[in-house]
């Protein structure tokens, strides 16, 4: 029977580790800034030309 209720504690630790590991994760991933992808146009190049190696 202790054994079982051992289980049954470590198991509800767990889950509880595992929600608030993922509340804070999301709490870090909301406080940073949003990069915006831009696109760069170099000077004398046309975009539809590559550079062959």
């Amino acid at each position: 029977m202790d054994t079982h209720l051992m289980i049954g504690v470590a198991v509800m630790f767990g889950l509880i580790a595992v929600a608030a590991s993922r509340d804070l994760l999301r709490r870090q991933r909301e406080q940073q800034p949003r990069l915006i992808p831009i696109r760069i146009e170099r000077p004398g190049k046309a975009q539809g030309q590559r550079r062959e190696r």
